[in-house]
């Protein structure tokens, strides 16, 4: 029997040295909209920002439920429960990712997660049952860790993140699998970058998720044990040819 496969839909599991987790599920629709799920999301703190002139607003809520993060075709960002199409939270808009009346697609960044300790085995569905399964592996022992995801046209472009963090917050002993994954949808190569700080020896108690405009990229940083402070930063891109930078230097005074 074949294993089941649908170019829409991608999972996205952890392998450690003794055993292998869900970390998310992503799906996107014909209009374009990305939908990610995770068995964190349900107790999982949500973190935004408003800007008004020159001042800004930190922008959070908690205890989602079963739901999912819905990230619209039309550049609309929510989050809500499973059994409550019309009960969004959070609502932001942003960059477009796909609007088929004027031939445009777009990019952005979806959002950035500071993950608690993988624990989740779907039970009627295990890690790859589907062809489109994809894993991560870390053959050393599993330590906290940040993962920043975008959305680019599926244009066959190479990707190279570069962001900067100072000396005394880089974090010499990486776990082996961080840096740059991604894998491809209906309309658009999702990727993500993965890193991790110094004061990042603790898991968190609850997955601490940011998104904003699919602009701006929220930057999570360890400050202590269970600690961080979460930077807004303004990337700029560069393509050259079928080569595209992000770099993500500069950084929004607002944390939280």
């Amino acid at each position: 029997m074949s294993k089941k496969s649908d170019p829409s839909k991608r999972r996205i599991f952890i392998k450690t040295k003794d055993d292998v987790f869900q970390l998310f599920s992503f799906d996107q629709h014909n209009d374009g909209s990305i939908y990610s799920f995770s068995p964190d999301y349900h107790d999982a703190r949500w973190i935004s920002m408003r800007r008004t002139g020159d001042s800004a607003e930190i922008l959070s809520t908690e205890s989602l439920g079963d739901g999912k993060i819905s990230l619209h075709g039309s550049g609309m960002t929510a989050i809500r429960p499973h059994n409550d199409p019309k009960g969004h939270q959070l609502v932001i808009g942003g960059n477009h990712l796909l609007n088929k009346e004027k031939n445009q697609i777009g990019a952005r960044h979806l959002y950035s997660i500071f993950m608690k300790q993988p624990h989740f085995k779907p039970e009627n569905s295990p890690a790859f049952n589907r062809d489109s399964d994809y894993a991560l592996e870390s053959k050393d022992d599993l330590k906290p860790f940040i993962l920043v995801f975008f959305a680019l046209p599926r244009h066959g472009l190479s990707v190279n993140f570069n962001f900067n963090l100072h000396v005394d917050e880089m974090e010499s002993i990486p776990n082996d699998f961080l840096g740059l994954h991604g894998f491809s949808l209906r309309y658009h190569d999702v990727f993500w970058f993965a890193y991790r700080t110094k004061h990042m020896e603790k898991w968190t108690k609850q997955a601490q998720i940011c998104y904003h405009d699919g602009f701006t990229i929220p930057i999570f940083v360890g400050t202590g044990p269970g600690q961080f402070r979460l930077e807004f930063r303004e990337p700029e891109y560069i393509l050259k040819e079928k080569e595209l930078e992000i770099r993500c230097l500069g950084s929004y005074p607002d944390s939280v």
